[in-house]
């Protein structure tokens, strides 16, 4: 396996934020202050109404901050502008132009995320409901988010480098662990379960910035941490 390069862990440790508090859930209602901000808003049903995960593969969380718009998930990152004026949200800004990661994920979530960049290549009509967030799209489609987060418990923002082998672990029952550590050098640890908005390949070592939260009555198995991917900074195979 190659060693994380030390300079590229460097520079992505100056990325690292101190201890923040989590989104908590809340009522949201298009007065006064902008009400996309400042929220974590899950993806939780497509337009056939299906439910959608919220936690893990095939997830997806949209953030907007005053200048832009992220979303990780269903399969790649995502990045662009975005102007709301009324209930019309325009996501891309100057023709909806959206970076995106190329990493490749089952048929599924590719045609999932395909469907969503598609909604977001128009303007849409932002409908508030409670804590949800219903993005309409010009042929009547609704995707819809909800800020209520699944954490209950303070968040931070941390480097982590991931190995490209699993290792077993044992919980409820017998699996195959991500092996994870926060610093070159230190020993693997077990990871239970995956990494929301993280698609593991075997083989490829990564050095991720993500979102700690702390899991309220986990499980005995380790599970007492919930990591969702904010960046992939670097790979190596």
């Amino acid at each position: 396996m190659r060693h994380f390069p030390l300079a590229a862990l460097a520079a992505a440790a100056c990325l690292a934020l101190t201890a923040c508090m989590a989104p908590t859930s809340r009522e949201v209602r298009p007065v006064e202050n902008e009400p996309l901000l400042d929220m974590d808003w899950r993806l939780v049903a497509g337009p056939d109404n299906r439910h959608l995960p919220t936690q893990g593969a095939g997830s997806a969380v949209l953030r907007f901050s005053p200048s832009s718009f992220s979303m990780t998930g269903p399969c790649n990152n995502h990045r662009g502008g975005w102007t709301r004026d009324g209930d019309t949200l325009r996501l891309g800004g100057e023709g909806a132009a959206i970076a995106s990661t190329k990493r490749g994920c089952p048929r599924e979530l590719m045609q999932r995320e395909a469907d969503l960049l598609e909604a977001f290549a128009g303007p849409l009509r932002a409908e508030f409901s409670g804590t949800q967030l219903r993005l309409v799209d010009g042929d009547g489609a609704r995707w819809t988010f909800d800020s209520q987060d699944v954490a209950t418990s303070a968040g931070r923002e941390r480097i982590v480098l991931v190995s490209g082998e699993r290792k077993p672990c044992s919980g409820a029952a017998p699996a195959q662990c991500l092996q994870v550590r926060t610093e070159p050098g230190a020993p693997w640890q077990h990871y239970y379960g995956d990494i929301e908005g993280f698609s593991w390949q075997e083989g490829v070592d990564y050095v991720l910035r993500i979102r700690e939260y702390t899991v309220a009555n986990a499980p005995a198995d380790g599970g007492a941490r919930r990591w969702v991917l904010e960046e992939i900074l670097d790979r190596s195979r």
